[in-house]
Formats: structure tokens, sequence, C-alpha cells
């Protein structure tokens, strides 16, 4: 069995909207360097390094800008192929989390919410989740499932884990002020702050 390439993840320096609206071309895309071996993506008077490899269809799910309320949305990620090393590269939009379906900005507004307005659990998934009319429960177990993600280091891994005795909400307010001071600059609504820094974080 053919053992399968190693996946990379590059973020654009464009937003999900900015994708939709405009989707960029595979030169456009295309990373500097391949993010595994180090290899020039299209090197000064030399054959290109990356080559195009098709797109993949990825869902984007909850709001993407502060004051929205959840959806969803289909983008067409580019990928490309490192003729050195043999990585698949994945091009995508600044704020989609690697192997998650929610948008990291999403995921930082949850959090934000959760953390610091006292919010239920299902009132946040109503705000987020584009499906939050279909499900009767009273809770929103992915909320904890993401925070355990960044314990362990597999959200957001530039955050720290939370002391073993904290609580959801102590929690996720520390991950949630974590992201708001990652903010690239100052916002005056903490939503536009999470959101920023959560998108950079990703």
């Amino acid at each position: 069995m053919k053992e399968r390439s190693p996946q990379q993840i590059v973020h654009l320096d464009l937003d999900v909207k900015g994708w939709l609206a405009s989707p960029p071309t595979v030169n456009r895309a295309r990373p500097a360097r391949c993010p595994r071996c180090g290899a020039a993506g299209c090197p000064l008077g030399g054959a290109l390094g990356l080559w195009g490899h098709g797109t993949r269809s990825r869902q984007v799910r909850g709001p993407l800008a502060a004051g929205e309320r959840g959806g969803l949305v289909t983008i067409e990620a580019r990928r490309y192929r490192c003729q050195r090393c043999g990585a698949a590269i994945t091009v995508v939009p600044r704020g989609v989390a690697p192997r998650r379906h929610f948008a990291a900005t999403a995921i930082g507004l949850a959090l934000l919410l959760v953390g610091t307005t006292g919010a239920a659990l299902i009132e946040v998934r109503r705000r987020v989740s584009p499906w939050s009319a279909s499900f009767d429960a009273d809770s929103w177990a992915t909320v904890r499932r993401w925070l355990l993600a960044i314990d362990q280091k597999r959200l957001f891994p530039s955050v720290r884990p939370s002391p073993p005795a904290s609580s959801l909400r102590q929690r996720a307010e520390r991950a949630a002020m974590t992201l708001v001071a990652m903010a690239p600059c100052a916002a005056e609504v903490p939503e536009a702050a999470v959101m920023a820094g959560a998108a950079r974080a990703a």
C-alpha cells in the first residue's frame, strides 16, 4: 500500500469572504516556499517547485464576521505538490482551522460567549452553528471538544492549556482572552477582536 504524502496547510492572507468573492488563481495562491522542506515555490529563472494540484471543496461553518449569525459556505481550497519532497500542500483562507469544519473565527467567538458573557451552551450554539434550529438538546458538546483540543495543542497551539481544576467557563475565558490578545490591532468590539485573534492563531 502506497504511503500517503505528508499534508501541509498554508493560510493565504485573504479572509473567507474575500476568497468567495474572488477565488485566488493558482499563481496567486502558490506559497513562496514549501512549508515542509523550504523549497522555493516559483524560483526566479527556474522550474516551478510547487505544482498546482487542483482544488478541493471544503466546508466553512459559523459566522464569518462579528455580528453575523452562523452559516455554512463552501470554498475551493487550492492544492499543490512539492517537487522536492513530495508534500501535498493545501492553501486556505485566513481563519480556516486545520481539520475543523467550523472556522477558527467561529470557534473563537463561541469561546468568548461561553467564557465572558455567561451564555448557556444552547444559546451559543444558536448563535454560531448553522444547524442550531434542528437540535433539541439543551447543550453543545462541541465546545468541550474544542477546549480539549486546545489543551492537547491540536487547536490554537499558541494558546496555553488551562489548569486541570478549571471549570468549562474558566477554560473558555482563558482561551478567548488569549485570542483577543493576539488580534493584530485593537478592536472596540470584543467579538471582532477575538475573531481576528483566532484567525491569526489558526
